[in-house]
Parts: structure tokens; C-alpha cells; sequence
């Protein structure tokens, strides 16, 4: 075995009699884990959508926290369901889910009928359910009408939005202006009466909540129904009625739930129909996705355009560890560079180049940190830069008085006698000496910088492109996060930073106890 393999094969051996070393190098493989698994199984999509398109995640609900968090307080949540025409892995289910069939009946009446199909297994309903379908139509004669929404309950029950009553009636549920024709309108959120015709095709959304939430629907179709059921509406109260009736119709007893506002979920399989009428009319319908927005989510629930937060926490990974080891390499790499020429120069070079380092290492680094990059920008790049400018004259204070000794030594003499170059002398004579102080500083030098960009993409001042720990902090405190008690916004990236400064100091004191001999016990 060569001298060199040998070496290693002792330091490790070495490194291995530290528990604390042990600790730092299992934490620093798991990092390293997930900084690269992010292209694996990360959502990059997502990332890439993160500041720029919040719409790309209207799909998923808003500041809710993770599933494992709800069932271990005894809850068992509802979780989120997206299904996509488009994914091969949602598709088939869609299709289940999601049906819509053409009835064509007597006197060249058309019924269209939507059914969606969602499922409720846990004790909080669902924050949303919606489903979304291509629609392409042509009424040649009159309009196109709502006929019934209701939702089918597992209980059998039924509960009626919109029920089209005998006689002339408009139509109950708005159309689709021209300046509406856009992806994702909601056909329930326009203004009822408006009629629905002649539109060559558009996405069409139909949204549970909105529905039960909807204040022409509530007065024209919901209230004359609770009374025919008996419901005293005046005792209850219109804003009762309407704050609670969306989570009454997930309830054992809906009307007990509307009066006194206490719900116990009913789990099993609802159905929601809608039933559209139409004369001579062409119509095609095409499923596009059917969501569920539960009352949980993933691992690390989501914030408050509904991001889900553990890809932020996943991708902010590799740039945690980008920051601090190219910062912290090139720091101490120069720093050490500096003191050893400072300390084998001597003489005048010595005393201009000391007073230099010594004013950089007077300076407040954060407040001109925060500076600079307010005026410069917050590139990710420009940090990098800035934080090396004002972190690397420590190292060469330490690096400078070693050299002081290490010159005199008998070797580094005889170079000098027999005509060796400064940068010779440097490269190969003094700076292999100081390489074991080097490699401590590296790893010990990883927080500060770790810590140092958190401040600023904690103060918006990072790079307004990344998605790092401190921006998600920002982002955290700006929504009032900790106020609001979303601990699942605020814990986990703060508790990352904690654990990336914790492995590289366990590293850094483990590498200074084996290479600094008056540490070794």
C-alpha cells in the first residue's frame, strides 16, 4: 500500500475515535442526500413556477399542515387529490372520478350531465372540490340551461343547489361573455340570468365551494329548501346559514349544523351532479382534472399560495451547501494565501498588507453587507463575493504568524539559499504546513456564511430567483406565520439552517482535535 493510502487510511481510522465526528459526517451525507436527490424526486416544476406563476399551485390548498402532523393529534384529515387528464399516472382514476355523458331526448331536447365523485374519509371536509372540463358547444335555438346541481351524500340524502322549477324560468346559472372566454372561468361565479350560448369551446370550472357559498343561490334555491324542510331561517339566520353551509353538507345533520355551527364529518363517497338543458344543441365534453383540496398535506403542508413546502425545503438544500463551501473554501483558501506572504514578506509589505486586513476586519460586515447587496443586488453570485470580502482576514491573521515561524525553520532557508522564488517557497514550503489549520477553518467557516445569506434572503435581499431556507422565512414572517401558529412555515427551514451549522462545527472541531496536535488527548 502507497504512503499517501496509507495516510488517509489513517486519518479516518483517526476521525473514527471522535463521536462528534461521526455525528457531523452522517449529517453531512444526508444533506448531501438531499441536495442531490432533488433532481431524482423533486418537483421541478414547482420550483421553477415558485415566484414567477403562483397560479401553477391554485390546484393545491393554502397553509395547511402536514398529514403525518394531523394523525399524530389524533385526527384523521382528508388528504389532498389532484387528477389530471394529462399525467398518465392520474388519468385513468380521472375518468372514474370524473364522468360527463350527452343524453339526447324527445323533441331534440339535449341533457348534459356532469358527475364528479370525491370521497371524504377524515373528520375535517375538504377546503375545496372542483373539477375543471373542456366544453364545446353550440346552441342553435334558445339557451343552454342549468336544469339541477345536488350532491349526493353516502347517507343517501340529497342536497340541492339549483333545482329548474315548471314554468318559464332564466337561466339560473351564468354564461360565458365573450371577455370570460378564458381557461379555468368559473361558470358558477358569474352573474346568474346571463345566457349561455354559441361559444366555440373553453375550460370550465365547477367549484363545490363556491356554489355552497354563492349569495344568488343561497336566496333562490337553498333557503326555500331549508324551509320547506322546516328550518326556521329567520331564528338561524341568513349569515349563519351562509358561513356554515358549506361544512353543513359534509355534516351527520346538516340543518343541526347550520343552527348551532358544530359539525361531525360524514365519511364515505359524494357525488356531485349537474345537469345541464339545452334544445338543438352540439356539445362535447372533455374531462381535464378533478381536485380535492384536503385539510393536510405532503410532509411539510403548504403555505400561503399553497406551495408545498418540503420541494422548498428540499431544493433551498443544495444551495445551503453551495453557499457555505464555496464560500468557505475560497475564504480560508485566500485568507491563508494572504497571511503566509504577509508573514514571509515581512518588512514594509508585511506592515501594509496587515493594516489592510485589519481594516477590512474593523468593518460591521452585516449592516454593509445588507448595503451592498441593496445597492448591487442580491444575485446569489454577488453574495458569494461580498461575504468573502469581509470574511477572509480572520484566517490570515492566523495563518500570518505561522508563517512567521515556519520561515525560520532550517528547510525553508535553505530554499531561500539555494535561489527558490517567493511563490515557490509559498506554494511548496510554507503553505503544506498550514494545510491542516486550513482544512478546521473550512469546515468551521461554513456556518457563517450558511447563516449570512439566511440573513439576507430573510431581510429580501437575497437572489429574488432562488427559493432558499431564508426566503422562506421572509415569505413565513411577511404572512404572519408565527402569529397565525403555521409552525410547519417557520420550524423547518430554521431548524435546516441549525442543522447545516451544527454539522460543519461537529466536523470542523473533530478535524481541529486531530490535526492540531496540542488538541489531541
Amino acid at each position: 500500500m502507497s504512503l499517501t493510502a496509507e495516510s488517509v487510511k489513517g486519518f479516518f481510522r483517526e476521525y473514527l475515535r471522535y463521536p462528534i465526528g461521526i455525528v457531523g459526517l452522517i449529517l453531512f451525507v444526508i444533506l448531501l442526500f438531499m441536495a442531490v436527490s432533488f433532481e431524482i424526486y423533486g418537483d421541478q416544476e414547482a420550483i421553477r413556477n415558485w415566484f414567477t406563476n403562483t397560479q401553477y399551485f391554485e390546484d393545491y390548498p393554502k397553509t395547511v399542515p402536514p398529514c403525518w402532523f394531523e394523525e399524530l393529534r389524533g385526527r384523521n384529515p382528508t388528504p389532498t387529490l389532484v387528477l389530471k387528464a394529462d399525467d398518465p399516472e392520474t388519468s385513468q382514476l380521472l375518468a372514474e372520478k370524473l364522468r360527463a355523458s350527452v343524453v339526447r331526448g324527445d323533441e331534440g331536447y339535449v341533457r348534459l350531465i356532469i358527475n364528479m365523485e370525491f370521497d371524504v374519509t377524515g373528520n375535517k371536509p375538504p377546503v375545496d372540490v372542483y373539477s375543471t372540463l373542456f366544453m364545446a358547444y353550440n346552441v342553435t335555438e334558445g339557451f343552454m340551461y342549468v336544469e339541477k346541481i345536488y350532491l349526493e351524500r353516502p347517507d343517501g340524502s340529497e342536497f340541492v343547489f339549483v333545482e329548474k322549477k315548471e314554468g318559464p324560468q332564466l337561466p339560473v346559472v351564468g354564461g360565458l361573455p365573450a371577455q370570460l372566454q378564458q381557461p379555468g372561468v368559473r361558470i358558477d361565479s358569474v352573474f346568474p340570468g346571463m345566457p349561455l350560448k354559441k361559444l366555440k369551446g373553453s375550460s370550465v370550472s365547477f367549484s363545490l365551494k363556491s356554489m355552497a357559498t354563492s349569495q344568488s343561490l343561497l336566496q333562490r334555491f337553498v333557503i326555500p329548501s331549508l324551509q320547506e324542510q322546516g328550518v326556521d331561517v329567520s331564528q338561524v339566520g341568513f349569515g349563519n346559514i351562509a358561513t356554515n353551509l358549506y361544512k353543513a353538507i359534509f355534516s351527520t345533520d346538516p340543518v343541526n349544523s347550520l343552527v348551532t355551527g358544530s359539525f361531525d364529518v360524514l365519511n364515505g363517497t359524494y357525488r356531485l351532479n349537474i345537469i345541464f338543458l339545452a334544445q338543438e344543441a352540439e356539445i362535447d365534453v372533455q374531462p381535464e382534472k378533478l381536485v380535492v383540496k384536503g385539510s393536510c398535506y405532503g410532509l411539510l403542508g403548504t403555505d400561503d399560495q399553497g406551495r408545498d413546502l418540503f420541494q422548498g425545503l428540499l431544493y433551498g438544500t443544495r444551495w445551503a451547501l453551495i453557499v457555505g463551501l464555496l464560500t468557505s473554501a475560497i475564504t480560508v483558501v485566500f485568507g491563508s494565501l494572504y497571511g503566509i506572504v504577509s508573514g514571509y514578506l515581512g518588512g514594509i509589505a508585511d506592515e501594509v498588507m496587515l493594516r489592510f486586513a485589519q481594516i477590512i476586519y474593523s468593518l460591521p460586515a452585516l449592516p454593509l453587507l445588507i448595503l451592498f447587496a441593496a445597492i448591487i443586488g442580491g444575485n446569489i453570485w454577488v453574495i458569494i463575493f461580498l461575504i468573502v470580502a469581509f470574511s477572509w482576514p480572520g484566517i490570515a491573521f492566523v495563518t500570518r504568524s505561522m508563517a512567521f515561524q515556519i520561515k525560520s525553520e532550517p528547510y525553508v532557508e535553505a530554499a531561500i539559499a539555494s535561489g527558490a522564488g517567493t511563490v515557490r517557497i509559498v506554494l511548496l514550503y510554507l503553505a503544506p504546513q498550514v494545510l491542516p489549520y486550513m482544512f478546521a477553518s473550512m469546515a468551521l467557516s461554513v456556518p457563517g456564511a450558511v447563516i449570512a445569506e439566511a440573513s439576507l434572503s430573510f431581510l429580501n435581499l437575497g437572489d429574488p430567483d432562488l427559493v432558499t431556507w431564508g426566503k422562506i422565512l421572509f415569505e413565513a414572517q411577511d404572512a404572519g406565520a408565527a402569529l397565525n401558529g403555521y409552525w410547519w412555515w417557520v420550524i423547518p427551514p430554521g431548524l435546516a439552517i441549525a442543522v447545516v451549522g451544527m454539522t460543519f462545527v461537529f466536523i470542523g472541531n473533530a478535524l481541529d482535535a486531530i490535526l492540531n496536535p496540542k488538541l489531541k488527548r
